[in-house]
């Protein structure tokens, strides 16, 4: 049967906040692992303003953003034949492989020892293997497009595709009955609105879990993102004593939010635990950074709200352009061609604030003629129209929005952390305290006897 690895990708726990869980709850399946197994601390040496579709192509290929290049979500991703994925690797060497969200894992690889393989939440398209799971990516992708960066209504298509994952089974009475849970607690509670990315880890694991107990691949990985977000937005909340002069007041619901979010971690773990004991796997619950205290305030901003809209309003053929999944605030677009690229963007930066008359968008990346990630400028005010060539437009009109810019209390950290559970991992590690994540990928091909 060979050696079996599952890691679980637990995105941007930090040190402090583990710590701080498993004082708070010492019966918990994190504390088992830290007890049982090996407990350590990882650092990115990534370089600039750090982001998870950063620091887990480091972690995942032995090289660091100097020399993989991966700065944003459906990039073009040239490093693949000098800097491959692990999971590449492993397939060559006849190693079966179970991929399950991890980042910039996009497009799906077909071969005899894919077992399953169902990219990010943040994929141009839902092309998965085996074919079932595109019904669930399909409703993945436009329940995270719709919610980025703040909680939306829930529109008819997400829906519709709600409905063919029941009837595929993709999502079981369980699930279902936890969101309908979810919905009554938001209409009686507004606050719970928030606590709605937590439905997002419970479908996906379900559905993991059912292919990795049938597949049993030899490597496997499960991305979850949803701690990532509440640590973003409530870090003030659990550790108010890290702010001089915070925002706004410590809420005691958005605490309990945090604590939730690694109560389903931990759940998962635990199940995850188990099974690697039955079947012979070692696990690694890992995060590729971490996330620590940031000093911020509260301010309007613009958000995207129909895209084809502002497409229109320039004059440009909406058939030339499409917006592709991004992480908020990013924006990323594709375009048939270099030229038509370039007349969008000069288009948009056309959108301008009538306070300074500064561009309402900025280039923040363009590595690839017919791809470019946008950003918005900060706004000094609120506005209910924009400047478009001189004239005065109203924000509906451009498919724009002002929104609160909660920007959160919590921010990336070159610090995570890598528990570890099994003999051979405990003989890999056993040299170790911190572990640099680009050295991550030659420990997992020594695992495997590459």
């Amino acid at each position: 049967m060979g050696n079996k690895l599952i890691i679980y990708e637990l995105n941007e726990l930090p040190r402090k906040l583990l710590e701080y869980y498993v004082n708070l709850k010492p019966n918990s399946n994190f504390k088992k692992l830290k007890t049982l197994g090996k407990d350590l601390n990882t650092f990115t040496t990534d370089k600039g303003e750090l982001h998870p579709w950063t620091t887990w192509p480091t972690f995942y290929r032995g090289v660091d953003n100097s020399k993989h290049k991966i700065t944003f979500l459906n990039q073009d991703i040239n490093c693949e034949e000098k800097y491959p994925p692990v999971w590449k690797i492993l397939l060559q060497h006849d190693i079966s492989i179970g991929i399950f969200g991890s980042l910039q894992s996009y497009p799906p690889l077909t071969n005899k020892k894919v077992k399953f393989y169902l990219p990010d939440t943040f994929a141009p398209d839902s092309k998965a293997f085996p074919k079932q799971l595109e019904t669930f990516q399909k409703f993945n992708l436009k329940i995270v497009a719709n919610n980025s960066g703040q909680v939306n209504s829930i529109r008819r298509v997400e829906i519709k595709y709600f409905y063919e994952c029941i009837v595929s089974s993709s999502i079981r009475l369980r699930s279902i009955i936890k969101i309908i849970i979810q919905v009554i607690m938001e209409r009686f509670n507004n606050q719970f609105k928030s606590r709605r990315c937590l439905m997002q880890p419970n479908l996906s694991y379900d559905l993991y879990f059912r292919n990795l107990k049938k597949y049993k691949p030899n490597f496997s990985t499960f991305f979850t993102n949803h701690l990532a977000g509440m640590m973003h937005y409530y870090w003030l909340d659990v550790f108010p004593n890290d702010f001089e002069n915070p925002y706004r007041k410590p809420c005691q619901f958005n605490k309990k939010s945090v604590i939730k979010a690694l109560d389903i971690a931990d759940k998962q773990i635990g199940c995850l635990m188990n099974f690697a004991q039955e079947n012979s796997y070692e696990l690694w619950v890992a995060s590729s950074m971490g996330q620590e205290a940031i000093e911020r305030k509260q301010f309007q901003r613009l958000f995207l709200k129909d895209f084809q809209k502002t497409i229109k309003f320039c004059k440009l053929n909406n058939k030339l352009y499409k917006r592709l999944p991004s992480m908020y605030p990013d924006i990323n677009i594709k375009s048939e061609t270099e030229q038509d690229l370039d007349k969008l963007i000069e288009k948009f930066k056309q959108i301008k604030y009538p306070a300074n008359n500064e561009s309402v968008f900025k280039v923040r990346y363009r590595k690839n003629a017919k791809k470019v990630n946008l950003i918005f400028q900060p706004a000094l005010e609120k506005s209910f129209f924009l400047i478009y060539k001189n004239q005065k437009v109203k924000l509906k009109d451009l498919g724009l929005e002002f929104g609160i810019d909660n920007q959160g209390t919590g921010y990336h950290s070159p610090n995570g952390v890598l528990l570890s559970q099994g003999k051979k991992s405990q003989n890999i590690f056993k040299d170790f305290k911190n572990i640099d994540t680009k050295n991550i990928h030659l420990i997992i091909l020594d695992f495997f006897g590459i």
